[in-house]
């Protein structure tokens, strides 16, 4: 399945298929601007040929100065890069054949148009389309797609506790840890000051990588071993001791939990509500130009 964001498609498309050749149009459609107006008694900055590049040009680009020295290094930059782009767009006018400057303008033409409509159908987006994506639907998109959702790995919702080897309260927090009602969830989160490191939100889902690395007595050989659902373990090493209780699992290849996807799933659903409304709109404007006359085939 592919959702695609309709802007970004339309750009994207167009810059891959004409590589570098965007890079001078866009300087030729900004550059070329300074040759068409000439505003009498307007300072000359820098020339390139018959264009030049005037002071006003350079103070709406450059408006924020920590000192002189900067204002002067941040204007020298500006021009001479300003230079550049000019060189190399006057360079290829004279030295590019004819087609392909025909077809740099063809180019040109059609950037302009895709960059108009795009900008409008994302403002019309903006103002007016539904953002709002709740819990039900999300839930259906779900259950329609389960096999889109596949899990490369398992994943874990666990707790754990890493004690130091002379806790003192270690008997009280292993049997609050086990039991986990309400107040012994309050009592484990007093003593937190305590643990060497801890995880004690069970709605959390981690992956195996993660538990490895942040429980210092699992490893890669016995992980099968602790990682079983529904069991209570206590490991003492070197290093202090560990209480660790799977709360649940799910296996590779089973559907990943909806906390997991609901981001992914609320983007897909509301890239698909601009596409659809894109597509509705693209329609609209065609018929109601059809009625007032302003569009005609002949």
């Amino acid at each position: 399945m592919f959702i695609f964001n309709v802007h970004n498609t339309i750009f994207k498309s167009f810059y891959v298929a004409n590589g570098m050749k965007l890079f001078f149009l866009v300087f030729f459609m900004f550059f070329i601007s300074c040759a068409d107006w000439t505003p009498e008694k307007e300072k000359v900055v820098a020339r390139v040929g018959d264009t030049y590049l005037y002071s006003s040009d350079l103070a709406s680009e450059l408006t924020d100065f920590q000192n002189e020295t900067d204002s002067i290094l941040k204007s020298r930059n500006f021009i001479n890069t300003w230079a550049k782009n000019q060189l190399l767009v006057q360079s290829a006018m004279l030295n590019l054949s004819n087609d392909e400057l025909d077809e740099l303008e063809k180019l040109i033409t059609q950037y302009r148009i895709d960059l108009y409509s795009n900008s409008y159908i994302q403002s019309l987006i903006n103002t007016s389309l539904d953002t709002l994506v709740n819990s039900q639907e999300v839930d259906s998109f779900l259950v329609a797609n389960k096999g889109v959702f596949k899990l490369n790995a398992p994943l874990y919702k666990t707790r754990y506790i890493h004690l130091p080897p002379d806790n003192v309260d270690q008997k009280e927090i292993q049997r609050s840890f086990q039991r986990f009602n309400i107040e012994d969830q309050i009592f484990l989160d007093s003593l937190s000051f305590q643990y060497n490191s801890y995880l004690l939100s069970e709605s959390i889902w981690l992956n195996k990588r993660y538990m490895v690395s942040e429980i210092s007595f699992l490893n890669q050989e016995n992980v099968v071993k602790y990682l079983k659902k529904s069991q209570f373990f206590r490991v003492e090493d070197s290093l202090g001791v560990y209480l660790l209780y799977i709360d649940d699992v799910i296996k590779k290849g089973e559907t990943a939990p909806k906390i997991i996807l609901e981001s992914t799933i609320t983007n897909i659903i509301l890239n698909q509500r601009k596409l659809k409304f894109t597509k509705q709109f693209e329609k609209d404007i065609i018929q109601d130009a059809i009625k007032s006359k302003t569009y005609e085939t002949y």
